[in-house]
C-alpha cells in the first residue's frame, strides 16, 4: 500500500479502514497541503499499519515494486495527489 494524504481530511476514518496486515509505504504529495510522511507514520502506528516513510510517491512505489512479488497487488492512493504525481 502506496499511501500518502493531505492534512485537511478526516485522516482517521480512512486510517481506520485499511487492513492491518498490508505492507505500508507512507510517503507525501509534493505541495503546501501535504501531510508530512512521517506524522502520518505515526497516525497510522495507532491504527497497527506499519510500514516504510518515503518523501515522494515515486520512491515509495519503487521499494513497493522490488518487494513484490509476481501475484502482489500494489494500491496507491490515500490522496489523488499521490496518484497523479505517480501517473
Amino acid at each position: 500500500m502506496v499511501i500518502g494524504m493531505v492534512k485537511d481530511k478526516d485522516i482517521s476514518a480512512v486510517l481506520a479502514l485499511l487492513p492491518a496486515n498490508a505492507n505500508y509505504y507512507f510517503c507525501q504529495p509534493n505541495l503546501e497541503r501535504a501531510l508530512p510522511v512521517e506524522e502520518l507514520k505515526q497516525q497510522a502506528s495507532q491504527y497497527q499499519l506499519r510500514g516504510e516513510a518515503f518523501t515522494s510517491g515515486s520512491d515509495a512505489l519503487q521499494t513497493a515494486q522490488s518487494a513484490a512479488n509476481e501475484k502482489d497487488l500494489i494500491f496507491i492512493g490515500g490522496s489523488t495527489f499521490v496518484v497523479a504525481e505517480i501517473i
